[in-house]
């Protein structure tokens, strides 16, 4: 860290000084040393700035349940201790959702009248804060700072994954410091095991020198107590409290995973994790610094009992799997997978989170497929050798050539693909090897990002030491929430329109620009995702992309002309018309966007052929690689 830490080493003289200055602090915030009653908060996703009203009344956003609260709340629950969690993201989404017009909502006073509510009527001795990822940096800043303006001061405690990663980063941990100044801790990494030792050592039930993984914040000295207390995997063999977050309402008042379409309304979605680690060591990706080298599972008993659960006590009918490598051990797989499927579970589920490729063989995949999987994604990345040897991915064009021609196998599973382009020094050329892979691999969906690297992995520091980062501020790493945001940014900053064919005329060995991977990311999303399905003729594949596409338009972005043209050519395709609705609303789109107009002239789209239910044949939409 670029801050100075004084780390507990049990062999170091000054343990025990250290130990005492700990304890002097424990004192002093907590002078009964008793903690009995734990409040443990989910922030809002985002701040008010980036909330958009609209987005949320469709019932857009994610609204995934805390599932990591709901394993600390079991761990503590079974010391005897009293716990809550307060899930602020879902409660701005219900009562957005229940509004009746915008000026009815107001995104600051929800969020702090719920907190101030429940803290007053619960009265935690500690309030323990999850920050996720670097888009809720501003919204959990806030509300740490609310928290401690109350009339009454109350311990904060702090972690999550934005936490750990800008902590131990050296470029990030100075100013996450000066934000979160009214923070008392921070605990790193997997702090379950931790917070709960923490908790035993204020109650006087275990000595300080067992600390584990917290800093010291409001300490004249901070002090860091570096003991790890990772979690085995015999530790993960826990249920979460689900009781406390709310399962059966999430999915009304938002969306869990990628795959909810293709389910019928009203089935009740959650969330669940096997296994935690990820066996890939790719340099844009902080996994590994969070959760270590490897992966731990959990045992396949545990995770049938979680599953039974949710569907007897929840009414759960379709689970989206959080692990960030959920077929990583072959032999448990398949055996998770015949376990459902003996226990007839009548629960489906994806993985929205993505899969490794070369998990993907026939026996896997027949497996999951009868287990009741539905949806999965596939990390790829780029298609190009270089760019996957500097990034580290597991994984091969061969291996990503094999895994698709094992998914196209099983029509059931609408399989998608993670791509990403603008890595540092990638060129057109580069690129376009991305696009030519992809069209081989003939899947349902590409889910093409613009690369934005995570604090503390080497891709960041790369691209800090180069100048590549003007700013090392918090705005500059938020994530967008979907490719569709880009369609509409792209279209507010009036980019020139791109050709039919990006990559003609044009030196490929040379490095597109900002405004250029826009126009790059428009075209690919276009040929690989929409133009494509002139082809498809399987009934299943027509309707997965039916009910995909109708999302879209929906909810996604119901100002995309490309989304609502394809859903009309679906719609004609598989019932025989076009809603004369989606054909209005296209028509006024087109009429009121300069931009979007020649758009379609540039690809040869037009309205008039929703209106005759003619559209180009399969040999004239044909893809050639260029």
């Amino acid at each position: 860290m670029s801050i100075s830490l004084l780390e507990l080493n049990k062999n170091n003289v000054e343990s025990h000084l250290l130990e005492r200055h700990a304890a002097e602090k424990l004192n002093k915030l907590f002078p009964l040393r008793c903690i009995r009653r734990i409040l443990l908060i989910a922030p809002p996703d985002v701040d008010a700035s980036i909330f958009n009203y609209e987005t949320a009344r469709r019932g857009r956003y994610w609204n995934y349940p805390p599932y990591g609260l709901g394993i600390i709340a079991s761990h503590l629950r079974v010391s005897g201790l009293r716990v809550e969690i307060l899930n602020l993201n879902n409660e701005i989404l219900k009562a957005c959702r229940n509004s009746k017009t915008e000026d009815d909502f107001d995104f600051e006073n929800v969020w702090k009248s719920v907190s101030e509510q429940v803290i007053t009527s619960f009265m935690p001795d500690i309030i323990g804060i999850t920050c996720m990822f670097s888009m809720s940096h501003k919204a959990t800043v806030s509300l740490c700072n609310y928290i401690k303006n109350l009339r009454f001061t109350l311990p904060i405690a702090l972690g999550g994954v934005h936490i750990t990663n800008c902590m131990i980063s050296n470029t990030m941990s100075k100013q996450l410091l000066e934000d979160f100044s009214n923070v008392d801790f921070f605990f790193l990494y997997e702090a379950e095991l931790a917070f709960k030792q923490f908790i035993k050592i204020v109650n006087r039930e275990s000595p300080p020198s067992e600390l584990a993984q917290v800093y010291f914040n409001t300490t004249p000295e901070r002090l860091y107590f570096s003991l790890n207390k990772i979690p085995s995997e015999k530790d993960l063999d826990i249920i979460p409290a689900h009781d406390l977050m709310t399962p059966t309402e999430l999915a009304t008042n938002g969306v869990i995973g990628s795959f909810f379409c293709l389910k019928d309304k009203g089935t009740k979605f959650t969330t669940m994790l096997s296994n935690r680690g990820c066996r890939g060591r790719c340099t844009f990706c902080s996994v590994r610094n969070f959760n270590g080298i490897g992966v731990r599972h959990r045992s396949v008993q545990s995770i049938i009992e979680e599953l039974i659960l949710l569907r007897e006590k929840f009414g759960i009918g379709h689970v989206m799997w959080l692990d960030d490598d959920f077929l990583h051990d072959h032999k448990k797989s398949i055996n998770l997978f015949h376990e459902m499927i003996k226990q007839n579970l009548g629960i489906t589920w994806d993985c929205t989170n993505g899969v490794i490729a070369a998990s993907c063989t026939d026996e896997v995949i027949a497996a999951a497929a009868e287990s009741g999987c539905i949806g999965l994604n596939i990390g790829v990345e780029s298609g190009n050798e270089q760019m996957l040897k500097i990034s580290k991915k597991p994984g091969s064009i061969n291996i990503f050539k094999k895994a698709a021609k094992v998914l196209r196998k099983y029509e059931q599973i609408n399989t998608r693909v993670f791509l990403m382009i603008g890595f540092p020094d990638e060129t057109y050329r580069m690129i376009l090897d991305t696009l030519n892979l992809a069209r081989e691999m003939d899947l349902d969906w590409y889910n093409i990002t613009i690369f934005q690297p995570l604090p503390n992995t080497s891709m960041f520091d790369y691209m800090v030491q180069k100048g590549l980062l003007d700013q090392v501020e918090f705005e500059n790493i938020r994530y967008s929430s979907g490719p569709y945001g880009k369609v509409r940014k792209n279209a507010n900053r009036n980019l020139p329109i791109a050709e039919k064919d990006i990559f003609e005329n044009i030196n490929l060995d040379t490095i597109p620009t900002e405004s250029q991977l826009y126009n790059i990311w428009f075209f690919m999303n276009y040929h690989l995702n929409f133009r494509r399905l002139y082809k498809e003729n399987r009934p299943v594949k027509l309707q997965q992309q039916l009910k995909y596409v109708q999302n879209i338009t929906d909810l996604v972005a119901p100002d995309d002309p490309f989304a609502m043209y394809f859903c009309g050519y679906l719609q004609n395709k598989i019932l025989g018309s076009v809603d004369k609705r989606l054909i209005e609303k296209l028509e006024a789109r087109l009429n009121s966007s300069e931009y979007w107009k020649e758009r379609f002239e540039k690809f040869d789209l037009s309205v008039r052929h929703l209106k005759a239910g003619i559209f180009p044949s399969e040999s004239e939409s044909e893809d050639e690689k260029v």
